[in-house]
């Protein structure tokens, strides 16, 4: 193979985003948002290790500190809340780009691009783990969603694969629990481009300002009953997430406007970020009634973006650091391959360390577990995920120059 070739595949600048820095409003690429993936990884990934540190070690054993410490920090999906708000907002920057450039939105061309990012790896992960477990007879320990619905793997392998387990059987994916985070995304990817390009053409900014906070205020109502009375399909939906993507698409429709920037130089003085962070992973556990969780949940997020993508604050230079965007791009591979390493790992650590104080165990699996995560993660993210991630840009490419042609 010729060597510029190689470089050009797994060099450093092969990937946008992996030399990080930050950028002023009029650019499309923006690493720090890239940081904010990886802050949102790292939360999924801490949330579900320390869920299965309790779990073997014992919760019975532990003392309120601890039972404290977990309820905050052993919640997922406050990095998936996250990550629903930065889709939202990559993917209202294409509608717009497209937009404005006079482009017609070709929807089924962009699924096929994004299809063809995450349906392989995904398939490759939910396949390698169906063949280990017919060949092996493994039965992974203390899960809650492997013994669910369906009770014919294939048929749960086969409803997986086409992004539909949750709505179908009403229970998680059995072979790849998280796999509910990518069926919701693939719902919006499917619906949000009819609602973002009307949106998008309009002209008025106070039109479109009272229109976004009429659908935000919908969608969140809508979310709330979906998560208090729908079916478990229902309440692991893009209904009941909506809202999360729709704050990530307003922020940008704001992003490059004055009042925005005004803003964020009238808080530069204030943590915004670091507030909005802390608040949300606060939040992630169910302390009370959804009718003000959820909006106090939206509304840390929209602390973030705005720390996040208006002015020169801290928190926006933390999130531009080059480790931290790294980890942000390989964030998909991190989340296909962080729970099966988990599932092995943490129990072998738990039994050997057993007469150890429960911090000092979670802090062992912490350090050996998210570190084998990202080490193998990345080899996945090169060898796996990276090779489809290369034919999209050519797929896009192309289509770029058939629509010139």
């Amino acid at each position: 193979m010729h060597p510029k070739r190689v470089a050009d595949y797994y060099g450093i600048d092969a990937v946008p985003g992996f030399v990080a820095r930050m950028v002023n409003s009029a650019h499309r690429h923006v690493p720090e948002l890239a940081g904010l993936r990886g802050i949102a990884i790292l939360t999924v990934v801490m949330g579900h290790l320390l869920q299965r540190v309790e779990r073997f070690y014992g919760r019975e054993t532990l003392n309120q500190i601890e039972t404290f410490i977990l309820a905050v920090l052993a919640t997922p999906f406050s990095g998936c809340r996250l990550l629903f708000c930065i889709t939202g907002y990559t993917l209202a920057v294409h509608v717009s780009k497209n937009i404005q450039r006079n482009n017609s939105f070709l929807d089924i061309s962009f699924l096929k691009k994004r299809l063809l990012r995450l349906w392989p790896p995904y398939a490759i992960i939910l396949l390698s783990t169906f063949i280990f477990i017919k060949m092996t007879e493994y039965e992974p320990e203390r899960t809650y969603h492997f013994h669910a619905a369906p009770e014919s793997m294939t048929l749960s392998l086969s409803a997986s694969l086409l992004y539909l387990h949750a709505l179908v059987f009403n229970t998680f994916p059995r072979l790849f629990p998280p796999g509910w985070y990518l069926e919701a995304h693939i719902q919006f990817l499917l619906i949000a481009p009819l609602l973002f390009k009307p949106y998008a053409k309009l002209k008025s900014p106070e039109l479109k300002f009272k229109i976004g906070m009429a659908a935000l205020a919908v969608s969140t109502l809508l979310a709330m009953i979906a998560s208090k009375y729908g079916t478990r399909g229902i309440q692991y939906s893009v209904v009941s997430f909506f809202p999360y993507f729709l704050v990530g698409a307003l922020a940008a429709e704001f992003r490059a406007r004055a009042s925005y920037q005004h803003l964020a130089r009238t808080l530069e003085r204030v943590p915004l970020g670091l507030l909005g962070l802390t608040t949300l992973i606060l939040l992630g556990a169910p302390w009370g009634a959804i009718w003000w969780q959820l909006p106090a949940q939206l509304l840390a997020i929209a602390a973030i973006m705005t720390a996040c993508l208006a002015g020169p604050s801290r928190f926006r230079a933390a999130m531009s650091d080059r480790h931290l965007t790294r980890i942000g791009i390989a964030s998909f591979s991190i989340y296909l391959v962080h729970l099966q390493i988990l599932q092995i790992v943490v129990p072998i650590i738990v039994e050997r360390c057993r007469d150890y104080p429960f911090l000092a165990v979670a802090l062992i699996c912490g350090t050996v577990g998210i570190g084998l995560v990202l080490v193998l993660s990345f080899v996945f993210y090169w060898v796996v995920e990276r090779p489809f991630v290369a034919l999209s840009l050519q797929l896009k490419g192309s289509f770029s120059a058939a629509r010139s042609a």
